[in-house]
């Protein structure tokens, strides 16, 4: 593949794209076999010691009383595992059919809750990858502090956190959501504040590479942030929010010297109102790292409305679709594409954001930042084959359920993706804007409980560089 022209590798991606849609089309007609029906007597749900009766049963998609032909009633059980499983509120979820006289089936639901309060002190670098990091290995770039979390709290699925951060960028912060708030278990509500300070912040962008500037006398920037969201939940996999933000951002007067476009105005402060309309359709079996279903999001974002000093005027959306296919017990393949596309042309630095963010990187290209008002992204696994399937181990020594049990799997892929950024305010010093970018690599993947995932991938990008790196996300 090293000789592939950039051309020729994104040529690859799209091609991989209709083949895979073909042969999902080709794949997903209807089996007009006509099954025996069973009829759903009773539904036994054990190992909920915190997790209330009510958060369980909205996910499943049978109840008492349903009659089902034997091959809707089997792939209901496996959807109710899985949309179990999504909820992260248990660590197993195992489903046993019992068959009863006059065709009547009894369902057994035993559940491996996880554990829901985490006082503990942390560690994590701050560059946007562990690749980043690890070119410098520089301990200064580093958080720590406390979080007190509480999943799951009150067993409705609520959770209550708060944050003390100490380090490079220092924050307290309070954090509540609760995913129902009415009978019909369809609404629910989120809010929360915080308050970061740096000594050290990114400036500017150049060659793609980010540029810092650090004042370890003072702090440089100091971020006032606060939220509210509602969210609506409709069936079982469609998903609402609309949100609003407050946010104030105050920084040294040098920041500005050194890029008078930081903010909308050659100001050291800028005020902002977002307000957010999202939605998502989501049909993966397992959200932390899928292998079969569909994923799709639209995002609506309207920065700034006109009513505060030095305010920008934004309008972004975005969107994202990702495919997973599953041809046998074993193998696997995957396509995605994001985009977003911005309103505002003299967008403020601190607003501008496109790849090598999270997931949306150009295999390759780990090492570098590309921004700019829009941006298209394809990624494709090509190919994935289950090395180990998942294994579970019990740790002998440990007593308690939640922790014992250790599930393994293993994956070896290979991928590849395409990029392109348009930047028409920042791309005189760096040269990946208004290009196309293409990668490709292999990699392993590690998942195991908690969703933890360890990825490790050899990688080439058209830049001739390659390089492994490390991961601790799925690819997307």
């Amino acid at each position: 593949m090293g000789s592939l022209s950039k051309s020729n590798q994104i040529f690859l991606v799209v091609l991989t794209f209709l083949i895979l849609h073909v042969r999902f089309n080709a794949s997903s007609q209807d089996d007009s076999t006509t099954f025996h029906p069973a009829v759903v007597h009773k539904i036994i749900i054990t190992g909920n010691k915190v997790t209330r009766l009510n958060i369980i049963m909205r996910e499943l998609i049978f109840h008492s009383g349903d009659t089902l032909p034997i091959n809707v009633l089997e792939n209901s059980l496996v959807r109710t595992q899985e949309n179990l499983m999504n909820t992260g509120l248990f660590n197993f979820v195992e489903i046993i059919k019992y068959p009863g006289e006059n065709h009547t089936t009894d369902i057994h639901i035993n559940l491996t809750e996880r554990w829901y309060v985490w006082p503990f002190p942390f560690f994590e670098v701050v560059d946007r990858n562990f690749n980043e990091w690890w070119l410098t290995k520089d301990f200064s770039r580093s958080n720590y502090g406390i979080y007190l979390v509480h999943e799951n709290f009150r067993g409705r699925d609520e959770s209550l956190k708060m944050q003390v951060r100490l380090g490079y960028s220092q924050r307290l912060g309070l954090f509540y959501s609760i995913p129902y708030i009415n009978k019909q278990q369809n609404l629910g509500i989120a809010f929360g504040g915080y308050y970061t300070r740096n000594h050290e912040i990114t400036i500017a962008t150049e060659g793609n590479k980010l540029v810092n500037y650090k004042d370890p006398e003072k702090f440089i920037r100091q971020d006032w942030t606060c939220y509210s969201s509602i969210t609506y939940r409709t069936g079982i996999y469609d998903y609402y929010s609309a949100s609003a933000e407050y946010r104030k951002i105050n920084v040294a007067d040098t920041i500005i010297s050194l890029n008078d476009q930081y903010f909308v105005n050659p100001d050291n402060n800028q005020q902002q109102i977002l307000l957010d309309l999202f939605y998502k359709h989501d049909q993966r079996d397992y959200k932390p790292y899928a292998l079969k279903g569909s994923l799709f999001q639209l995002e609506l974002a309207k920065i700034g409305l006109g009513i505060l000093k030095n305010e920008p005027n934004l309008l972004a959306i975005g969107l994202a679709y990702r495919h997973y296919f599953e041809w046998d017990r074993r193998w696997h393949s995957s396509i995605s594409f994001s985009g977003k596309t911005s309103s505002m042309k003299n967008t403020p630095f601190i607003n501008i954001r496109a790849l090598g963010y999270g997931s949306d990187v150009v295999r390759g290209y780990e090492y570098y930042v590309i921004n700019g008002n829009s941006f298209m992204l394809l990624k494709s696994t090509l190919l994935k084959y289950t090395l180990l399937t998942t294994h579970i181990y019990n740790i002998p020594f440990i007593k308690s359920e939640k922790f014992r049990k250790v599930p393994n799997t293993i994956y070896f892929s290979l991928s590849t993706d395409a990029g392109f950024v348009s930047d028409h305010q920042f791309s005189d010093n760096n040269p990946l804007s208004n290009k196309w970018l293409s990668g490709y690599g292999a990699g392993i993947d590690y998942v195991t409980y908690y969703d933890m995932v360890l990825r490790v991938e050899y990688s080439f990008n058209n830049l001739g560089e390659h390089g492994i790196f490390l991961n601790f996300a799925a690819p997307f």
